[in-house]
């Protein structure tokens, strides 16, 4: 039975468990119990989440049943923190603050780092409603429009009117009360996203000749996104600060944007984490708008420094990518080498050499991560991370789960459990050329301990 076949299974009640002579399924409608059985296939029905979760872009969210499993199984009530060295959209940060774990954090990526931000403060939620009722009003009352924002391509995909709104509510926000700024930050982010030429649905601003035009939009349209937007982000705060404001716990953004070399004078229970996936997202190309539009970078020159500080980056040089690089692990360089010699699939020119180092970077980096980790965690402490089982480049089949708890072990590690979640919507409308590059069946959690 395929992972496709296994989605599609029906259930009718909380949880029900097939078994063939290899493997065992699992359907669970609700949170995932602890007592699953190692390497389980399972399927969840999820119950409704508080908004907080949904609140801010981020491509290929990772689930809270996962960190909220690991932290009913391993965690300990009593003074015991996490770090989430990949923060993305902040789902381990809000799992840890509700269970009752201090939590420490970071990402390179600074819009991601503006969502943690936001679900991570206390905010006062009337001056939040003011200031939304303020901006809406006086943004139908400006004419001029000011020109701020410059980035490629931006005529192309931003019609003159919506520029011109997109200015407007700019300038109003950072004339608000500075204590609120990053809740409109996040609702202005996503009338970017909406009002831009990208169609519903595509993570990366590329151009694609089948997908029809976007409507001319006014500036009162971008207006009501704005207002829409901004009144989704305050019922989801309003929501969330009741658990925030109970909190008893540390919650403590580092000030470190690079997961590769993380240090300090400070140790951690655990990690609970969703690394990126090797080849799959450009997450700086998805945020590419968001970045300019909100001032996070400067220029097109300063977003593509941030590739320096992602983990596997496909921003390198043909002088480097013409190298082959090699690991030293007999099994990570046959799959570099079948790639960078073509032995699987011929892309076009010079892809091959590129997305072997890609490969190659990926697993380096990885491998100096969990070395970081390695040494802030408290001995008996875990690591707990979601990766796609297996990704496929150049027509080679990549087992990354695998691979990365194989590395991590030769840092230290060793394994202590496994369970695969079948993935029911793994659709991501990105451009990419499927004829080798495959799609993602299932996440693989592996959880290692570091040894007594």
């Amino acid at each position: 039975m395929s992972a496709k076949q296994l989605s599609l299974f029906e259930v009718k009640s909380n949880h029900c468990c097939f078994k063939d002579n290899n493997f065992s399924y699992l359907n669970i409608n609700g949170d995932i119990p602890t007592n699953i059985s190692q390497d389980t296939f399972i399927s969840v029905a999820r119950e409704p989440a508080l908004k907080i979760y949904s609140l801010g872009f981020q491509p290929a969210k990772s689930i809270p049943e996962i960190p909220r499993w690991f932290l009913h199984k391993y965690g300990s009530k009593q003074s015991y923190t996490v770090l989430e060295p990949f923060a993305g959209s902040g789902t381990t940060l809000i799992e840890s603050i509700k269970y009752g774990s201090s939590i420490y954090w970071l990402d390179y990526q600074p819009f991601s780092r503006l969502i943690c931000q936001v679900k991570t403060t206390q905010f006062e939620l009337n001056e939040i409603k003011g200031e939304i009722l303020k901006i809406t009003k006086n943004c139908l009352l400006q004419h001029f429009a000011p020109e701020t924002v410059y980035f490629s391509n931006k005529d192309f995909w931003f019609q003159k009117p919506v520029q011109e709104a997109l200015e407007i509510l700019r300038e109003q926000i950072m004339y608000s009360k500075e204590s609120v700024q990053p809740v409109l930050w996040l609702a202005f982010a996503a009338t970017v996203r909406k009002s831009s030429n990208m169609n519903d649905g595509m993570i990366l601003a590329a151009r694609r000749s089948h997908i029809k035009e976007k409507p001319i939009l006014t500036r009162e349209d971008v207006f009501q996104y704005f207002h829409t937007y901004a009144v989704k982000a305050y019922e989801a705060i309003s929501e969330w600060q009741y658990y925030l404001n109970n909190a008893k716990v540390e919650i403590r953004e580092l000030p470190l944007y690079d997961s590769r070399t993380i240090e300090g004078n400070w140790y951690c229970d655990a990690v609970i984490t969703s690394p990126p996936y090797i080849n799959a997202i450009d997450y700086v190309w998805a945020s590419k708008f968001e970045l300019h539009w909100l001032g996070l970078v400067e220029n097109d020159h300063k977003r593509l420094n941030l590739y320096s500080k992602e983990i596997g980056t496909e921003r390198i040089s043909s002088s480097e990518y013409k190298e082959l690089g090699k690991l030293g692990y007999q099994r990570v360089d046959k799959i570099i080498e079948d790639i960078y010699f073509a032995r699987k699939y011929q892309a076009s020119k010079g892809q091959n050499q590129l997305r072997a180092r890609v490969v190659y970077k990926y697993f380096y980096d990885m491998k100096n991560h969990f070395s970081s980790c390695f040494s802030i965690l408290k001995k008996g402490g875990y690591y707990c991370f979601t990766i796609g089982d297996t990704s496929t480049i150049c027509g080679v089949d990549i087992p990354v789960a695998s691979i990365l708890t194989e590395l991590a072990c030769e840092v230290g590690f060793r394994q202590q459990f496994s369970f695969h979640l079948l993935l029911k919507n793994r659709k991501l409308n990105i451009p990419r050329n499927v004829t080798w590059a495959g799609t993602i069946k299932h996440d693989t959690i592996v959880v290692l301990e570091k040894p007594v």
